[in-house]
């Protein structure tokens, strides 16, 4: 296409100079308004970024930082004493002197060493046995000191401390009983008795046929009365206890023996301290000889 000099003029003619001039300054200011909206926009969309992330994580900086749980130990040390659950009527372990009317036994002796080691004394807490776990895990009690196996089950909820002794489990009938088994099952058509929430209560509870002719006592006292009388063909029960009651009740015999876990106290789990420092008693004890003492005492 072509284009004359004329046309040129016409377009320079229609714009001036000082026109011109006032067209790039209007652009210019245009622009720059423009480019100031623009970055103020960037601005405000930054502002509100840093603004939500410094909201979403400054309480956490400047939150104050959680409280720290006392350990059960620095708790039994300022108070002086460590509260100790445990179940009379569990002899040689744990029983009433009648003389005294005072917690005597293997168990009561150990937890007595044990504290005497950290600097406390004891109170003791005479309850049911199938009390002392949550006695424990809800904190009426520190510790447990009666007789207690060592089981997966128990061990879930509390802590097992280092044990100190092992015993076995047996079945116990009258001296006039002709019952023998061969197993546990075989117990199935008999009447049996165990003291609520033993490892011997969940052994024959989870017998199909034996668990319905058990009967489950709080008292042990009374359980023996009851194979005593006949109610009962045979108990359930550690061995170590058969010997006391065959004072009371003589003739009663052992006819079949259970293997058994060891025996140990228990706290509750989170407490390093108090763990450490009542195994350290425990192995204190048998070094010096201090246990063998005392289950030469209760056990003959």
């Amino acid at each position: 296409m072509y284009f004359s000099d004329n046309a040129f003029q016409v377009v320079w003619i229609g714009v001036s100079g000082e026109s011109l001039d006032s067209l790039k300054t209007e652009e210019l200011r245009k622009l720059s308004q423009g480019y100031g909206n623009m970055m103020m926009a960037v601005v405000l969309i930054v502002g509100l970024t840093v603004g939500l992330g410094v909201g979403y994580f400054l309480p956490g900086l400047f939150a104050p930082p959680p409280e720290e749980v006392p350990d059960d130990y620095d708790i039994i040390m300022d108070r002086g004493t460590i509260n100790v659950g445990t179940n009379s009527g569990w002899p040689p372990f744990e029983m009433v002197n009648t003389t005294t009317d005072e917690l005597e036994g293997f168990d009561i002796d150990l937890a007595e060493y044990v504290a005497a080691d950290m600097g406390v004394t004891v109170n003791w807490i005479d309850m049911d046995f199938d009390a002392l776990i949550a006695a424990c895990t809800g904190g009426t009690i520190d510790m447990i000191a009666s007789a207690t196996f060592i089981t997966r089950e128990r061990s879930a909820v509390l802590q097992p401390l280092v044990w100190y002794i092992r015993t076995n489990e047996v079945i116990v009938v009258k001296g006039t009983s002709v019952l023998e088994i061969d197993e546990l099952a075989d117990l199935d058509g008999y009447n049996g008795g165990v003291q609520t929430g033993t490892t011997e209560d969940e052994g024959l509870s989870a017998i199909a046929g034996v668990n319905e002719t058990l009967t489950r006592y709080t008292l042990v006292e009374t359980m023996f009365a009851d194979l005593d009388t006949g109610t009962l063909d045979y108990v359930f029960v550690d061995e170590p206890i058969v010997d006391l009651y065959s004072q009371v009740y003589p003739g009663i015999k052992i006819i079949f023996t259970n293997p058994a876990p060891p025996t140990a106290f228990y706290i509750r789990y989170g407490s390093d301290a108090l763990s450490a420092a009542i195994n350290s008693a425990i192995a204190e004890g048998f070094a010096d000889g201090t246990i063998d003492a005392l289950i030469a005492k209760w056990f003959g």
